[in-house]
């Protein structure tokens, strides 16, 4: 198979250019752009759900607060080992986010995820000083 991605003849060291017959064939393939892997089919039904957090330094304890409501919720309804993680198929943060993100993501041994959202607050109050330190 032809790369999605290939030096054009006579240009510039280090450029590529879109190989436009392997973009064709990947995006055949079900790839959702040239040169990206196909993803794994949602969860649940045809729906792909995603959970995206912003960042804001400290103000972490903000989405780390609705989403430890939003977990308590969703375990009065499936019992207490859900988790925010089991309801998204793909979950994003951005700075402070990503840190939450990889909070409710990260496995444990039984590759559950090894946070619950409520301990998120709990991680902010003693490690901001540490992560996020005063401006002088």
């Amino acid at each position: 198979m032809a790369p999605v991605y290939a030096a054009e003849p006579g240009a510039q060291q280090g450029v590529l250019t879109l190989n436009p017959a392997a973009a064709r064939q990947a995006l055949s393939r079900g790839a959702s752009a040239p040169g990206t892997p196909k993803s794994p089919p949602p969860a649940y039904g045809s729906i792909v759900t995603v959970l995206s957090i912003d960042g804001g330094g400290v103000r972490g304890i903000i989405p780390g607060t609705i989403l430890a409501f939003l977990e308590a919720k969703l375990q009065e309804l499936d019992g207490p080992g859900a988790r925010v993680a089991d309801y998204f198929d793909v979950v994003a943060g951005t700075s402070t986010g990503g840190l939450v993100t990889a909070m409710l993501t990260a496995p444990d041994k039984e590759g559950r995820p090894l946070f619950a959202a409520k301990e998120i607050n709990d991680f902010y109050l003693k490690h901001s000083p540490k992560i996020f330190p005063a401006k002088r």
